[in-house]
């Protein structure tokens, strides 16, 4: 649903483009353009795409988590740990790297509600970066911890591990299976949810603004 909107919102609201285009596109819908129209679509796209790209990465490291909760158990442990290992450090550097770039589009967003002439306008600017925020803290606090995990993951003792309990020793074994459980530890799961939860209010609200200040309304005919 989120992937629709974000869609939607790019094809409403284009933004400009740097030099002209040799071919005039067919019109598919007529938007006004402004300043504050044309921040809306910029910004917003530019923290959203961004953000979603980091989710399917997420989607990887999700498998990995799994992999991991179980890989002690099989016999060939280490080449999996390794690999686990080696997976995870190349998606938790895709997300550190992206941080920066999303966390300036949700500023610019922001900074775009000044733009507005009309305060509900601003209000509904405002409103979209704070849940973009929203997920995006959930976003960077993930990455953080997924980072940290691989640097630990560096010097694991991987050859001292207990394959027959699973790569505990005695004493861990007997804690409760969500203490042993990788996501739970990383609170993931949960996470991933306010994540999806805001992305998809912000992109109703970003459409939202969009149908309600950028598109011009139909004038009735008279009759």
């Amino acid at each position: 649903m989120t992937r629709f909107i974000a869609a939607a919102l790019a094809v409403m609201l284009p933004a400009p483009s740097a030099s002209p285009t040799p071919q005039v596109p067919k019109t598919i819908i007529t938007v006004i353009s402004s300043p504050y129209c044309n921040s809306l679509a910029e910004h917003f796209n530019d923290a959203l795409v961004p953000m979603l790209a980091n989710d399917r990465t997420l989607d990887g490291v999700s498998v990995g988590l799994d992999d991991l909760n179980t890989l002690f158990s099989k016999t060939n442990y280490v080449q999996e740990f390794l690999h686990v290992r080696d997976q995870l450090g190349k998606q938790e550097t895709v997300l550190m790297n992206s941080l920066p770039a999303i966390q300036s589009a949700i500023n610019q967003l922001r900074d775009g509600a000044r733009l507005a002439t009309d305060p509900k306008a601003a209000e509904q600017i405002h409103e979209a970066a704070q849940q973009l925020q929203t997920a995006y803290d959930h976003q960077r606090q993930l990455s953080i911890d997924l980072q940290g995990m691989y640097q630990a993951m560096l010097t694991y003792p991987i050859y001292r591990v207990h394959p027959a309990l699973g790569g505990f020793d005695p004493y861990e074994n007997q804690m409760p299976a969500a203490e042993k459980d990788v996501k739970s530890y990383l609170r993931f799961d949960g996470q991933r949810d306010i994540i999806a939860v805001n992305e998809d209010k912000a992109a109703d609200t970003a459409l939202n603004a969009a149908q309600n200040y950028c598109i011009p309304k139909a004038t009735p005919s008279p009759r």
